[in-house]
């Protein structure tokens, strides 16, 4: 095999490195809203999520259970932010069980869907867990 056809070529090896500092931190939103169900609470729920994809330090891991997995699925206003703070290196974890119960399995289009054990695995792998 002629091996000239490669002579002064450059081959690079690319390494994915994540555009943030993770932290060993999960955060777990279990409804659509902070604090009460109110416009102050809708409003608290995409704004935390809005400043999570502009920060620097974010969590190793972002986990959606119960209904908040509607913010992950087709039509979701908030999809391109839970896109974004993905691409900075934060594994999104999104309740199965809770897309199946939901009927929006087929609509997922953000995260990685998780079953119980991928859940609890990543809470027990982390030293913090803040939920919503």
């Amino acid at each position: 095999m002629d091996h000239s056809y490669f002579e002064g070529v450059y081959f690079e090896k690319r390494v994915w490195v994540p555009s943030a500092k993770i932290s060993n931190y999960l955060m777990m939103f279990t409804r659509l809203y902070v604090g009460e169900n109110d416009e102050i609470g809708k409003s608290s729920f995409r704004d935390i999520l809005i400043t999570l994809s502009e920060s620097e330090l974010v969590p190793r891991t972002l986990v959606f259970w119960n209904n908040s997995v509607k913010a992950c699925v087709e039509g979701s206003p908030l999809l391109s932010v839970i896109n974004k703070i993905e691409r900075l290196g934060v594994r999104v974890l999104v309740a199965g069980h809770a897309l199946d119960k939901l009927n929006l399995k087929a609509s997922m289009r953000a995260g990685k869907l998780a079953n119980h054990f991928d859940l609890l695995d990543a809470i027990n792998q982390v030293q913090k867990v803040v939920t919503f």
